[in-house]
Order: structure tokens, then sequence, then C-alpha cells
């Protein structure tokens, strides 16, 4: 999982699309994170099925085309598409301009809302529906985190993050390398994730059909307050 090879402090020398805030960062990855284990676990108490993180899905699809399962079939088959049709908008709104502070960030957030607004809805009919749109917010958001700023962070899926740790740890043991912010930032992700499984749990508990409406409202708030600075800057520029 790649991530910036050090801090970029505020440099005149260092093109200013390459200058960000650690503390930032670290802001982003918590909150993101913690939607991903919420949603992912809500998701998994209600229809046996991870929708944040595609291995398990297609080890799921694979045990299910040698079964002959054709619900569990359908299931997965609908995560996998979501997640990618997810990703998909993600790069039809940000393109190439993951290195660059853009409206679309905050129009994403906006739709990863929507979405999830919407998810909840479906959820009171105990629609599959709100399975495949919960899968598209996972990838919506995790190919938009991937993309700001070139970060390269994955907030829905701790496999590549458990790994970089461990080499990190190794690197710390082995070599006396000091334990470097990335490192950090790797272990709040998967704390954070952790975290925001446990939430999600409880939420589902306590009023399962509306269990999405949180992380909605919170991309939603996100997205406004993106928004906002982001115009502005924009106007501040501009005069």
């Amino acid at each position: 999982m790649p991530y910036p090879p050090k801090e970029i402090p505020e440099n005149p020398e260092i093109a200013p699309e390459l200058q960000f805030s650690i503390r930032k960062i670290f802001i982003i990855a918590m909150i993101m994170a913690s939607m991903a284990g919420y949603i992912n676990s809500a998701m998994l108490i209600e229809f046996g099925i991870p929708v944040s993180q595609m291995t398990g899905v297609a080890s799921r699809l694979s045990d299910a085309i040698v079964h002959l399962e054709l619900n569990d079939f359908i299931n997965s088959f609908t995560i996998l598409i979501g997640f990618l049709c997810g990703a998909f908008l993600s790069g039809l709104l940000i393109g190439r301009a993951q290195f660059k502070t853009t409206a679309n960030y905050g129009h994403a957030l906006l739709l990863n809302c929507a979405i999830l607004a919407t998810a909840t809805l479906f959820s009171f009919i105990q629609s599959e529906i709100s399975l495949f749109l919960s899968a598209i917010a996972c990838g919506l958001q995790n190919a938009l985190v991937a993309s700001y700023r070139g970060l390269q962070l994955r907030t829905t899926h701790m496999t590549g993050t458990v790994t970089d740790i461990g080499v990190h740890l190794a690197n710390k043991v082995k070599n006396k390398q000091p334990w470097p912010w990335q490192a950090n930032l790797l272990l709040v992700l998967l704390f954070s994730f952790l975290i925001g499984g446990v939430l999600g749990i409880f939420a589902y508990w306590k009023f399962p059909n509306w269990s999405l409406i949180v992380p909605s409202l919170i991309t939603g708030c996100l997205g406004l307050i993106y928004l906002k600075i982001y115009f502005h800057k924009a106007n501040q520029a501009t005069n």
C-alpha cells in the first residue's frame, strides 16, 4: 500500500499540490475507516456477507459457484459489481485530478450520502438493493480517499494495512529504523475500522432499519463542509 515517503513540509520549492497537512490526513483516515467498519458490520449482521472488502466476497462467489448456491452467488456478485460501480463513479468525478483540490470531492461525498440514505430506505423492505447500494458507497469511498492528494489510503479493508504494519514492525526490530508517521497512520486506520465495526453492530441492534443513516449523515455533513471551505478559498483567491 503506497504512502508518501516522508512528511512534506510547507516549502515554496515544493509544488503546492504535494503539500498537505499530516493532521488532516489522520482525521480523514479515522473518519472514513470508521464509517467503512460501521457499514461493513451492519451489513454483515443483516446479510451475513461483508460489503467493504472484496477478498471475502470473491471467495464466497467461488464457493457459490462450486456448490451451485444461487442466492449466495447473486448476493456476492451484487456486492462485487456494486463496489466496482462505486469506484467507477469516483473515477468519473475525480478522474486525474487526484493531486488537486477540487469541488468534486465534496460532490462525491454528497453522492455517497444520497446512496446510503437510499440504502436506508430500502432496508425497510428487507431488499437486497440496500446491500448493492452499501457496496457502491464503500467502493466510492475507498476510491475517493485513495485518490485524495495522491495518498493511496485504503479505508474499507485492512489486509494491506495489517501487512504494512507488520513490515514496519520488522524494520523497527531488525534494522532499528525509527517508527514513521506512516506507521501510526496505519494503526489509526486499523483501530478506526475496528471501532467503527463495534459501533455498527450496536447501531444495528438498536435501530436495524435506520443504522445506515448514521454514515449517510456524516458523509453529507463532510461534503457540505468541504464545499463550503473550497468555495470560500476560491472566492478569496479571486478577490
